[in-house]
């Protein structure tokens, strides 16, 4: 082999090293977090998985649901037994067996602070936590007593820890956990920016998952944004809300994307507004928030679809009502379908 063969050779070998060493070091896939709306497994919802089964409400959006991690806010006790909570206009149950559509589904993560959670008292709310437990459902935002009820809840996955936490501001007082009670975790400013804090330091990427503002309201409240804003200036990277019924505005706060409200999921209500539903497909990584897609889906009565051209659009128009999607559309966006 001639000197200029060698030289070759040589440049041939080096840079196929460095394309070795680039491909070794590569970054991993960004890890998913797909979260969608309300969910209550009674009603109409209860109706279907009795008659054809668990996998039946959830068989047209299976595909978009899948995650790494699927989070959904549970909002009804799965329990026979506890007393119905009185002075309380709505409430619901439904039978513990019922919670094998949300692992047809693939959820593998439950949010249960919200307003619903503690309709059937605590002796209702502990059979629930048991319940999830059985099932290898984990959950977040409610517990034993307020530490446990705000506990941070970390996944990892492929190296990256996930850390999730939830809160509610919503009533009754009652529902709410106390240093010796039972309940879930309420959005006490002072107490949850601490708790968010203190999580900062024990995740890679930190959601907030939050049960309030005004139901059906088109906008989110002051509460709702006080919240939201408190959440991201204590750390967190993500905040998810849950409660309106409806979808709200996506807001963009300090680069980290705030979604008020994904509406109902698996949940179903007479008032139009609420048909319209999305799920929010977010890529995590140590460095934050990649982006968020959004599917359109409407709620079809217990078993949610995918929305066709003239509802993605009306759910694009919702969601970009503050000009976080027209403002970076690589970042936040529409899924094709």
């Amino acid at each position: 082999m001639d000197a200029l063969a060698r030289a070759f050779a040589a440049l041939w070998l080096a840079a196929a090293s460095v394309q070795a060493q680039e491909a070794s070091t590569a970054a991993p896939a960004a890890v998913t977090l797909t979260a969608v709306g309300d969910i209550r497994l009674d009603g109409p919802v209860g109706d279907i998985i009795r008659r054809q089964g668990p996998a039946a409400p959830t068989s047209a959006v299976r595909e978009i649901l899948q995650a790494d991690i699927v989070l959904g806010n549970l909002e009804c006790p799965v329990t026979s037994r506890g007393a119905r909570v009185l002075g309380k206009k709505w409430t619901f149950r439904a039978p513990p067996k019922n919670l094998a559509a949300l692992k047809a589904a693939g959820f593998n993560l439950m949010s249960v602070a919200n307003n619903h959670t503690m309709d059937y008292g605590p002796e209702g709310f502990q059979d629930t936590l048991a319940a999830l437990d059985r099932e290898d459902l984990p959950y977040v935002g409610g517990g034993k007593d307020r530490a446990d009820a705000m506990k941070l809840k970390v996944v990892p996955v492929r190296g990256l820890r996930v850390g999730v936490l939830a809160f509610t501001s919503t009533f009754p007082e009652s529902a709410w956990a106390g240093p010796h009670k039972p309940g879930v975790a309420y959005s006490d400013y002072d107490r949850a920016g601490e708790v968010i804090r203190e999580a900062r330091g024990r995740c890679d990427v930190l959601v907030v998952a939050f049960h309030g503002g005004t139901e059906l309201a088109e906008e989110p409240n002051e509460v709702q944004k006080a919240f939201a804003h408190l959440a991201v200036d204590s750390g967190a990277d993500a905040f998810i809300g849950h409660h309106p019924h409806v979808i709200q505005p996506l807001e963009i706060y300090q680069d980290k994307p705030i979604i008020y409200s994904l509406g109902n999921f698996l949940f179903v209500s007479p008032t139009p507004a609420t048909r319209l539903t999305a799920a929010a497909r977010l890529s995590l990584s140590s460095r934050g928030i990649g982006g968020v897609e959004f599917a359109a889906l409407e709620t079809n009565w217990g078993r949610p679809i995918p929305a066709d051209a003239a509802r993605r659009e009306e759910l694009f128009r919702i969601l970009d009502r503050y000009g976080a999607l027209s403002a970076q559309p690589g970042r936040f966006r529409m899924a094709d379908r």
